[in-house]
């Protein structure tokens, strides 16, 4: 029998436009809702992006330990100490880093002041560099080899500006160090809260896309430790290794050296920077196969590191050949900043991802 129009079951063509509305308003005002969020909360959006990216790397760690801690540990002790752990880690270099800076800085000045005032001759190795080594000799001493010409091209040079310059360096590290705290505190909650928002995420990216969502979270967060773990943990290495190298070679706190270099080793090519000088100032200073040493060994462990253990590390874990480690990392700084290092090989990850899932769904179609 057909349907009375009084039916209540019966569906009016009006109800079912007014449901696909409903969805299409809940759709925009989700947006609208999102991108407020993401508005308010904006400068906050490197910390937060940081926490993350240190929960997702420590969090194996972290449960491994949240496993064998006694009940009472669990809501707040250990997310606590975890945090401050981590706290601990990242102010230490820092503070470090901002006293080795000051005293390099008044240690640069009384070299000027003193340059300035004696000058700077040439020393003998420069002319015995073929071909231009003549030129850098006379070059070097007309500009730098008597009081008055020193005087000349290093009057621009004000010894107090270089310390004027090192105190708002280190007005600039304050600031960030409310970057840090802001790290920490969503840190905390992220360790206490783990477990939750990650399922929460997971449902809701099924939610979004399906099972391939999923899948796509799951390359994310391997791709983020596999970058911490190919780029710290090996940076680490290198910056130990070579700050050895500087100790018997007899080099100077050897220490900052080689902290300096494992942090620059994190960025590709940049390394060579810091045993280069080493070597150059070892050559300066006569001891020629030193400096040959320290530029052979350094370029072994940065030749090793970046060929085969990094690589290994990172794209073995996130799936990722050489060539696109190397391509989301400098494409992620350039487009992130330091945050890119871990954020550049992550989004190459979740597009390869994407583009196999996309060329396997095409291919059984």
């Amino acid at each position: 029998m057909p349907s009375s129009k009084l039916d209540p079951l019966t569906e009016e063509p009006g109800e079912e436009q007014s449901g696909a509305f409903q969805a299409n308003t809940r759709v925009v005002l989700a947006l609208c809702l999102a991108a407020l969020g993401i508005w308010t909360t904006r400068g906050f959006l490197v910390s937060m992006s940081w926490a993350l990216v240190i929960a997702v790397a420590s969090w194996p760690l972290y449960r491994w330990l949240r496993l064998r801690a006694p009940q009472w540990m669990r809501g707040i002790v250990l997310p606590l100490i975890f945090t401050l752990v981590i706290g601990v880690a990242l102010i230490g270099p820092l503070t470090y880093a901002a006293i080795k800076l000051g005293e390099e800085a008044r240690i640069l000045a009384r070299w000027l002041t003193s340059i300035q005032k004696s000058g700077l001759p040439a020393p003998d190795w420069l002319n015995r560099i073929p071909a231009v080594g003549t030129w850098l000799f006379s070059t070097w001493n007309s500009s730098l080899g008597s009081p008055g010409a020193a005087e000349m091209t290093l009057g621009h040079l004000d010894p107090a500006f270089i310390l004027r310059w090192t105190r708002t360096l280190g007005v600039q590290m304050l600031r960030r160090a409310e970057v840090l705290a802001f790290t920490l505190l969503t840190l905390f909650f992220l360790y206490r809260d783990g477990e939750a928002l990650g399922k929460q995420a997971l449902r809701f990216a099924r939610r979004l896309v399906g099972s391939v969502g999923v899948e796509y979270a799951r390359h994310c967060v391997s791709a983020i430790r596999a970058t911490v773990n190919g780029l710290v943990l090996v940076s680490i290495g290198e910056g130990i290794l070579l700050g050895v190298a500087y100790a018997v070679a007899g080099i100077t706190d050897p220490v900052t050296l080689g902290g300096l270099t494992g942090i620059l080793a994190m960025v590709p090519f940049l390394a060579p920077l810091v045993f280069g000088g080493v070597s150059i100032m070892l050559y300066a200073q006569g001891s020629v196969l030193t400096a040959i040493g320290i530029f052979l060994f350094g370029s072994l462990v940065l030749f090793v590191a970046d060929h085969f253990i990094r690589p290994g590390l990172i794209g073995g874990a996130a799936h990722l050949p050489f060539f696109w480690v190397l391509l989301g990392t400098l494409g992620g700084i350039t487009s992130f900043g330091l945050l890119g290092l871990f954020l550049g090989p992550t989004v190459i990850a979740a597009l390869l991802a994407a583009w196999y899932d996309f060329i396997g769904r095409a291919a059984e179609e």
